[in-house]
């Protein structure tokens, strides 16, 4: 069953070059639906990788910049650039040019912490823990 053409796409207020109108609203509205639509054609493996990343630019000219938040994320991407950039023309009916970024301040922002890293902030954060330190000399062990 093929997608419905989305008119939204073709908004005044998108970019233009060469006849190629791409709305980054209406690309950020659809994104979600289109990793579904990965998910469904079994690219599971990309539609999970894209799952970390958004939609960040249109430029003319029709590209599409995507920041990728993990890094693992942004390497897999980059070797499937090709197919993504073919999925991503299918699915949003017109020619689009994909460029991956990655995004290191969002990966650090992101990522997961330690348990180590969060025993240490809550012997700091936490005033019952400091204060069992303190009086008692002990310290947090995992």
């Amino acid at each position: 069953m093929k997608k419905a053409p989305a008119p939204s796409l073709k908004d005044a207020g998108g970019t233009q070059n060469h006849g190629i109108t791409a709305d980054i609203q209406s690309l950020k509205l659809e994104w979600h639906q289109f990793l579904e639509h990965m998910s469904k054609k079994s690219r599971n493996f990309m539609a999970t990788h894209l799952e970390s990343c958004e939609i960040e630019a249109c430029r003319p000219g029709g590209i599409v910049e995507i920041a990728c938040c993990r890094k693992f994320s942004y390497e897999e991407l980059q070797h499937e650039r090709k197919m993504l950039q073919k999925e991503i023309s299918e699915f949003y009916e017109m020619p689009l040019e994909v460029h991956i970024r990655y995004d290191a301040e969002k990966d650090a922002c992101t990522r997961e912490k330690s348990i180590f890293t969060l025993f240490g902030e809550l012997s700091q954060q936490n005033e019952v823990i400091r204060y069992i330190i303190s009086e008692f000399g002990g310290e947090l062990v995992y």
